[in-house]
């Protein structure tokens, strides 16, 4: 691996999260209670930080923080809990308690994040994979803004034309149908679904 390799890690970033749909659930489901770009930006940075901070302890550590049976269980309950705080707590979504659920969520998710990094560092040694980190969060950021934007100004333009009957139903229903891909991922990476769910 040299320097004009770099690149790859990159648009690694961004394939991992639009192919990862446990990664753009819970950006998603992240979003779906907030009304504002303020309140977007101040999440999603959040989470950016979290899992940037546990991807970068992962690479300098060259194991994982946590095995995957862990983690991954941990993923999916955070799609999950998210959902079930929008249904039932839609006031956390708009105050620091969603900030802190961001960045404790963030944490798990970049453990997730570096594990497939790694695999991808083998070989490689000082700046090279510094700038490979540096490159693969940019492009993670770039996967999740793909679907935290179009998401925002939808759901914008939906309350600006529908109100507060439109902004309910999309948080009632929306909510509820990723919380059902958050059970059901969660049950499958606890091996409940069995070889065939």
């Amino acid at each position: 691996m040299d320097w004009s390799s770099l690149g790859t890690f990159f648009t690694f970033g961004v394939r991992h999260v639009l192919e990862g749909w446990d990664h753009l659930l819970f950006a998603a489901v992240l979003v779906l209670a907030l009304r504002g770009f303020w309140e977007v930006f101040k999440v999603i940075g959040v989470f950016t930080l979290a899992h940037s901070l546990t991807v970068s302890l992962t690479v300098l550590r060259g194991v994982p923080l946590l095995p995957p049976a862990v983690v991954e269980p941990c993923i999916a309950a955070s799609i999950l809990l998210v959902a079930l705080e929008n249904l039932f707590l839609p006031v956390a979504a708009v105050s620091g308690r969603r900030l802190a659920v961001a960045f404790l969520f963030g944490l798990v998710h970049g453990m997730g994040l570096a594990g497939a990094l790694l695999e991808n560092l083998v070989g490689m040694s000082g700046a090279v994979v510094a700038w490979a980190v540096v490159l693969f969060c940019a492009g993670v950021e770039l996967g999740h803004l793909c679907v935290v934007a179009p998401l925002s100004g939808a759901l914008k333009v939906g309350r600006d034309l529908g109100g507060e009957r439109f902004g309910g139903m999309v948080l009632r229903y929306g909510s509820g149908a990723i919380g059902l891909g958050g059970a059901y991922y969660l049950l499958a990476s606890l091996g409940l679904l069995g070889p065939g769910g």
